[in-house]
């Protein structure tokens, strides 16, 4: 398998085997299936962290550790087309601001409402592979 990136800082702290102490071959880069495991592990972790309104405001003149996550505001019961804009674009943002891996993001709620407190996304998405953009999918459930 060829190697495309470089493994993120929080996947490298990770002991991925904690009964020995050191490994015997450090593993620096990952091929693009695991680049779309971390992407997607991360993308989770992103949209089921709720940030409070009142960190918004701020957010958007600078980047604060509270900020982090989607606004909570978004809605738990997107039942029009215009709450599942609102969604897909919260959505966007809290993606253009912590995941700068992915560019040309085009999310899209595809279930909403069928398992209560949960969202269905897809998430399409280009990721840099030497010169060239590799496009990715990403399907992520996200609680709300």
């Amino acid at each position: 398998m060829k190697k495309v990136s470089v493994l993120p800082l929080f996947d490298r702290l990770v002991d991925e085997n904690s009964n020995k102490s050191f490994e015997k071959e450090v593993k620096r880069y990952i091929t693009l299936e695991e680049l779309q495991e971390s992407i997607t592990k991360d993308l989770t972790f992103l949209l089921n962290t709720k940030t409070s309104p009142f960190w918004v405001k701020y957010s958007k003149t600078m980047k604060i550790p509270f900020s982090y996550g989607v606004n909570s505001t978004a809605p738990s019961a997107a039942e029009t087309v215009f709450e599942i804009r609102d969604l897909e674009n919260r959505i966007s943002r809290a993606i253009a601001e912590y995941e700068p891996r992915l560019t040309n993001v085009q999310v899209s709620v595809t279930s909403f409402g069928v398992n209560p407190g949960k969202a269905f996304l897809q998430i399409d998405a280009n990721v840099a592979d030497g010169n060239k953009r590799v496009p990715l999918s990403f399907p992520i459930v996200m609680e709300t």
